[in-house]
């Protein structure tokens, strides 16, 4: 249910995040090859974060702090699958050598943001939705989403055939990266809304992109 003083626009966003996050990743799976189905989970799980996003500033729920702790997991779990797309036509052992890596990574931000330095998330006077984690924790959400984004988008775009294609793959989920890392970030309402037509054209721009058509991929 809406919570009367939930931000009507906020939640549309996180939910318009949402559907085109799982949209591209139903499709990215369906190609049922790596590092396509890999990249297409990971797209899927951020799309989960989103909801859950979206859920909270809709209800405004009292335990605030360990809602949105459940609706980091996806991201989380994201985050792995993103690496593995990354790292798909890697030696096994460099693979398993990454993943413990990534996993190392992922078990010390958990115990920064949970324990060491607590995050205290909260809205402000517009209904915006704000992290507000120490900025160590604030770095490593950082480090996590485009340190494994941006090397899997590098992969994955690589072997799209059809260069316009790759090529506005490449721009659009580059904006997404941008402008989610300034939602992760930022502390400012006018930044925050400046940033919505940033993600905004991003997720327009992909579900133009992939939404509509077959992606074209190189045959195995």
């Amino acid at each position: 249910m809406l919570n009367s003083a939930s931000n009507l626009n906020v939640v549309l966003f996180f939910a318009l995040g949402s559907g085109i996050f799982a949209l591209l990743g139903f499709k990215f799976w369906m190609i049922k090859s790596n590092p396509f189905k890999n990249f297409g989970i990971g797209l899927a799980m951020i799309g989960l974060a989103f909801l859950g996003w979206g859920a909270i500033v809709a209800m405004r729920p009292e335990d605030l702090a360990n809602m949105m702790a459940l609706a980091i997991l996806p991201f989380v779990l994201g985050f792995i699958f993103l690496v593995r797309a990354a790292t798909f036509n890697w030696k096994k052992s460099n693979q398993t050598l990454i993943l413990v890596i990534a996993l190392a990574f992922l078990a010390l931000l958990f115990t920064l943001r949970t324990w060491v330095y607590p995050s205290e998330p909260g809205f402000s006077e517009n209904g915006l939705l704000y992290f507000n984690a120490n900025n160590i924790v604030l770095l490593m959400y950082v480090l996590a989403f485009a340190g494994a984004f941006m090397p899997a988008l590098h992969v994955v775009t690589s072997r799209i055939t059809v260069w316009r294609q790759a090529a506005l793959g490449r721009i659009f989920f580059n904006l997404i990266v941008l402008g989610g890392v300034i939602l992760m970030v930022s502390l400012d309402d006018e930044m925050q809304t400046l940033n919505s037509l940033i993600l905004g054209t991003g997720f327009i721009g992909l579900l133009a992109n992939f939404g509509f058509g077959k992606i074209e991929v190189e045959s195995e």
